[in-house]
């Protein structure tokens, strides 16, 4: 039987998860005002002018704002994943719910340090929104230069940080499918009907992990793609 201190407990942890996933969506916003609109702007004269002497005044307080942002989001997050697995391990008869949402914020915050590691990079997909041939003449210049060098320092800071991005993500993501690994072992020892709930995604995971390591040993075609707007 459940003690009054016990429900207490969970009801604890409950109430800190349901604050925290608020605040996951809330609290970044407060580090100061969203001005992505105005990276493209920024961006276009960064590339003009090679990137020699690092990021210019009108660019480097959006990298410090995206790196603000996404810091706020990894430390949230990762009291979120921690109360929710713990939940999780106390509430057998809700695990399954309570082990998808923790899932999902585990996904979020490996987003999120992604963007502590490489704010700059996390920027990149806003010049979507920069007129077309302006981004066309950007990505002739950085398609030519990757293959026939020597790259600008501008270049150079991006390419280091489009790797960095993705050796985060591919560690990151392998971790979590380890350990969603043991747990469909655990799963098919006691109730194989759980396995496909951890499984699936651990065969997922793997996949992105595998993605990842390919980007890396070749990150050139990615990084032309995130410079027009893809992810």
């Amino acid at each position: 039987m459940i003690s009054t201190t016990a429900r207490r407990r969970d009801a604890g942890l409950f109430t800190m998860a349901v604050v925290l996933t608020a605040a996951f969506f809330l609290a970044p916003p407060l580090v100061g005002p969203d001005r992505r609109d105005a990276f493209p702007r920024a961006f276009g004269a960064y590339w003009a002018s090679g990137g020699g002497n690092g990021f210019p005044p009108d660019l480097q307080p959006l990298v410090d704002h995206q790196f603000h942002y996404h810091l706020v989001r990894v430390v949230i997050g990762t009291l979120l994943v921690t109360v929710l697995v713990t939940l999780a391990v106390r509430l057998q008869r809700f695990r399954v719910p309570i082990g998808a949402l923790a899932l999902v914020a585990a996904a979020l915050l490996i987003l999120n340090v992604q963007g502590v590691v490489s704010p700059f990079g996390t920027l990149l997909p806003n010049l979507a929104s920069a007129p077309a041939d302006d981004v066309a003449a950007i990505v002739s210049q950085a398609r030519d230069q990757l293959a026939n060098g020597p790259l600008s320092p501008a270049l150079d800071v991006m390419l280091a940080e489009y790797v960095r991005w993705h050796v985060f993500k591919g560690i990151l993501t392998g971790l979590l499918a380890v350990v969603l690994i043991g747990l469909s072992v655990v799963a098919w020892r006691r109730r194989r009907l759980f396995v496909l709930l951890t499984a699936v995604p651990a065969v997922a995971a793997l996949l992105v992990v595998a993605a990842n390591v390919t980007t890396v040993a070749n990150p050139n075609p990615g990084l032309l793609l995130l410079l027009q707007g893809s992810w």
